[in-house]
């Protein structure tokens, strides 16, 4: 940096803690303002008004009408003390993703220029610009769930409800607009395989947006609830207040005993039919004895299921045995196989594919365990026996978007033999 950058950098930073300051001392009057709206002129000396007018803390709207704080002062104390009905959060998405644009830009032609600290100052600057981007929308949510606790948890009736809840569903759809805007595969494509910018612009950036819209669908499922809810508590209590209202009207009414009426109403006919007590006659002798003789069954039954179970778990023990032998004589064979093509390949002059030999061999294993062991009995070879042979993949990526590669064959290269 030159010394007139470095002199700049001092000025910002030296103005920048003097208005910090100004707005610490001056903290209760500004405070002041923030709950009524206007500055108390009589309760501050004109040197502190000049010097908050200068750091564009305050405002006069015109001459003669009193001073206001200025909209990033206010909304910097809302959102400091949460203050949902005067905060306004809006996600600028299109300025954010153009602004990442022209920052990706600058960093680029400073990596062609070799101006490695502007490139590291631009990167950084990305990096701020992508986390306000989330930033934004993670304060939008977080407003969301605080009036969910707030005014639309505490609306008293239900237009009041209704009305809540169309505001928060326009703001999800303004949230879920601005996150459709959000091409990833723009993103990709402004990454071009720099390991950092990929780190910001796919990975980071598609990660929180995804764990955004479940947010989002989370409160939409959350205020479905919350209107069910209260639509049930209204329908309570309007029945409440009806009969109350009916009582208020006829005071001269008795209800009467419903234990002695002949038709009970639905309504209060809700109690389920009692069980009469239950408990076994001890005095009939044939019963016991009856209980006694389905007993001595069971338990001979469960005498033989144990011994077949005995009997078939031994069973069960010799398959395995027999299964792991077949096993390992299939494992055998398999790199009995595997050798011999290597040795087809050493003394071969051309290149031997792995799959190939499969074929014209007629061997009975599947294509990728046959592949696995190849390059796994590939890796127990010497150095100098893998120099003689080098080992070529053919890859194939799964997709764009990752690094993953399938190996679809395996070419073993004959060794150079001295003419």
């Amino acid at each position: 940096m030159t010394d007139e950058q470095l002199n700049v950098s001092d000025q910002r930073l030296e103005q920048g803690e003097k208005r910090l300051n100004l707005i610490g001392r001056h903290a209760g009057i500004l405070m002041q303002a923030y709950q009524t709206g206007e500055l108390d002129a009589l309760s501050v000396n004109e040197g502190i008004l000049r010097n908050l007018l200068n750091a564009r803390i305050i405002y006069q709207p015109e001459h003669g009408q009193g001073y206001r704080l200025r909209a990033p002062i206010a909304q910097l104390i809302a959102n400091l003390v949460v203050d949902e009905r005067r905060r306004s959060i809006q996600a600028d998405v299109a300025d954010k993703l153009d602004s990442i644009r022209n920052q990706v830009d600058v960093f680029r032609k400073a990596h062609q220029r070799s101006d490695m600290y502007l490139a590291e100052l631009k990167l950084h600057i990305i990096e701020e610009r992508v986390y306000d981007l989330v930033s934004e929308f993670d304060e939008a949510i977080h407003s969301l769930w605080n009036r969910l606790n707030t005014d639309f948890g505490f609306a008293a009736s239900l237009d009041e409800k209704m009305a809540e809840n169309q505001r928060a569903q326009n703001q999800i759809e303004r949230l879920l607009d601005g996150l459709s805007m959000v091409d990833y595969e723009e993103c990709i494509a402004l990454a071009d395989g720099h390991v950092k910018l990929r780190q910001l612009l796919v990975v980071q950036l598609q990660r929180r947006t995804s764990l955004q819209r479940a947010s989002m669908l989370e409160i939409q499922h959350r205020m479905i609830e919350l209107m069910s809810r209260f639509r049930e508590q209204q329908s309570r209590s309007l029945l409440v207040n009806n009969m109350a209202q009916f009582l208020r009207q006829h005071p001269e009414l008795k209800v009467s005993d419903y234990t002695e009426s002949s038709e009970v109403p639905e309504l209060f006919n809700q109690a389920c039919g009692i069980r009469a007590g239950a408990h076994a006659d001890v005095r009939i002798e044939s019963t016991q004895q009856q209980t006694l003789d389905v007993l001595h069954e069971a338990l001979h039954k469960t005498r033989h299921l144990r011994t077949e179970q005995t009997s078939s778990s031994e069973s069960a023990k010799a398959m395995a045995q027999f299964s792991d032998a077949v096993l390992e004589t299939e494992q055998r064979q398999l790199k009995q196989d595997v050798d011999e093509f290597f040795i087809d390949a050493a003394q071969s002059q051309y290149p031997h594919s792995a799959l190939d030999y499969l074929v014209n061999n007629e061997l009975r294993w599947q294509p990728e365990i046959w592949l696995f062991q190849v390059l796994s009995e590939y890796q127990t070879l010497t150095k100098s026996v893998q120099v003689e042979l080098p080992l070529q993949r053919r890859e194939r990526a799964v997709s764009k978007t990752n690094e993953v590669h399938i190996i679809e064959d395996l070419i073993v290269q004959p060794p150079k033999r001295v003419a």
